[in-house]
């Protein structure tokens, strides 16, 4: 069975993901902040949108700008985009409880940035319990959305420096990394360049990298030579 991809609009994203983010399946774009999670974020969305089809966005951290969508797409491909934006993990929750009945046949992509900010205030040594449940109730329901409608999904998430000193880890540890079948870290280069390096892929091996440069069309090659 052939796998099923949709373009990010970003030639070196589509070529390190072998055409672009895999339908029926959610992908978690990690790294610290400043990497350029929202940015990816925005350039796929815009790519889905300007082609035509629904984005369904979820912004819980106020990072979304139409001004920087409309720079990398268009006016007409703004009218696309449904917003939500739920102001603590409640209000998450209820979004992701709803979000059947807002994902139709023409919608391409759903987008939470970020899925774990409005769960890291609510967490905590007393009730971390509950709070892992329901943040993996919210990642099921959106695993049987893109199942279901044959869309991608698309979650980024923060990280932390774990206690041994020696990496990153996800916010939430093993639930989102149960959940997402494909996990993208991102790092700094220099000024606008970014790396994104596959941690988990069901058919792409792991450690693969590329370097691409934020600029105001979106997510671009390089332009030094050498980079690679």
């Amino acid at each position: 069975m052939e796998v099923q991809r949709i373009s990010t609009g970003s030639k070196p994203l589509d070529e390190l993901l072998n055409g672009g983010l895999e339908k029926k399946v959610i992908t978690n774009v990690f790294g610290e902040s400043g990497t350029g999670k929202t940015n990816l974020c925005v350039q796929v969305a815009a790519e889905v949108a300007a082609n035509g089809k629904k984005v369904i966005y979820i912004d819980t951290e106020g990072g979304f700008s139409p001004e920087r969508f409309v720079q990398v797409a268009s006016e007409d491909a703004l009218e696309e985009v449904t917003m939500f934006e739920p102001l603590d993990f409640e209000q998450q929750e209820n979004v992701l409880d709803s979000l059947e009945e807002a994902v139709d046949q023409e919608t391409g992509l759903v987008v939470i940035d970020s899925l774990v900010s409005l769960y890291r205030l609510e967490v905590n040594d007393n009730n971390a319990s509950d709070i892992n449940q329901k943040l993996s109730g919210q990642l099921s329901e959106l695993s049987k959305i893109a199942r279901k409608h044959e869309i991608p999904v698309m979650v980024t998430n923060q990280v932390y420096s774990n206690f041994d000193g020696d990496g990153l880890e996800l916010v939430g540890k093993d639930v989102p990394r149960y959940w997402s079948k494909c996990l993208l870290q991102l790092e700094n280069d220099e000024k606008s360049l970014r790396t994104v390096a596959i941690e988990k892929h069901r058919s792409l091996p792991e450690g693969k990298t590329r370097r691409f440069q934020i600029v105001d069309d979106g997510l671009v090659e390089p332009e030094k030579k050498g980079l690679f």
